[in-house]
């Protein structure tokens, strides 16, 4: 059975719609969910949970009682011996959540060290997560480093800052960087397929599928960056327009490919009133 990690920012309060949303669906798909005992957004939490009547909760707690159970869920009583109420004390409970979880949805305040620290160790274990940004009111799909490294344009310079101060962020994605070369090269080892891949350096690029996959990328990134110049909009305007935040609108500018999916490319020019066509034939 699939098991959810859902957590957020102790500043969030109120949870936007959207979230509420994916947390319906969560209960709708009768997935077993994890969440915190903290104020704030595990608090909202569990009160949207609440709402949509989901009864397979657990509630992770560090110590003996919960801080916040709203409707006297299961607890899991996580031990740490770190100094009470100190942030390892707490960091523990997230830890045994992202252990035992699937995969994660996370509100994000664009600053808390915490959730971004919830992302990393997901993805650390090879899970994915949904980001909800708060601020932005996007969703952001986190399973690789390229993606963490899009979601940290979110943050501000000083909330870069002091995370570096708090984490150790920049510590923190060397050592993601270090494990996933070396994940990348165990898979390689023990897997023909890959190991076949790595003795033939254009293998990629002659994958067939692959360039059709990246033919269809490219194209879309072209009409829409002529879109923006057709229009004369600007960056901020283009965001607005394509309904994605400033910084992706840059990536795109600059033809950074391989940070958008098709997905992402076909909202973003249904979401600005263009129209996509597909075309298919039998190759030459």
């Amino acid at each position: 059975m699939t098991t959810v990690f859902i957590a957020g920012s102790i500043s969030i309060s109120r949870l936007h719609e959207k979230v509420q949303e994916r947390i319906h669906k969560i209960v709708s798909s009768d997935f077993n969910v994890v969440v915190g005992d903290a104020d704030g957004a595990d608090t909202s939490i569990q009160e949207c949970l609440y709402k949509f009547q989901a009864n397979k909760v657990t509630v992770y707690c560090t110590g003996d009682t919960p801080r916040n159970n709203v409707a006297d869920w299961p607890v899991y009583k996580v031990h740490s011996n770190a100094k009470a109420g100190s942030r390892a004390y707490f960091t523990a409970k997230d830890l045994e959540m992202a252990r035992n979880s699937d995969y994660g949805l996370m509100i994000w305040d664009c600053k808390s060290t915490g959730t971004l620290s919830n992302v990393i160790e997901l993805l650390r274990k090879k899970k994915k997560s949904l980001v909800f940004v708060n601020k932005n009111k996007e969703f952001v799909t986190i399973s690789d480093k390229s993606g963490l490294d899009h979601l940290l344009t979110f943050m501000s310079a000083h909330a870069r800052a002091k995370a570096e101060g708090k984490i150790n962020l920049s510590e923190k994605i060397s050592c993601l960087s270090q494990e996933q070369l070396s994940l990348d090269v165990a898979d390689a080892e023990t897997s023909p397929v890959m190991k076949t891949e790595l003795e033939d350096q254009d293998t990629i690029e002659k994958n067939p599928a692959y360039n059709e996959n990246m033919k269809l990328r490219e194209a879309l990134m072209s009409a829409l960056k002529e879109h923006i110049t057709r229009t004369h909009l600007s960056q901020s305007q283009a965001a607005k327009v394509f309904g994605v935040t400033q910084p992706r609108i840059s990536d795109l500018t600059r033809g950074k490919v391989d940070l958008f999916g098709l997905d992402a490319l076909v909202n973003m020019a249904a979401t600005a009133g263009l129209r996509v066509e597909m075309q298919i034939r039998e190759a030459a």
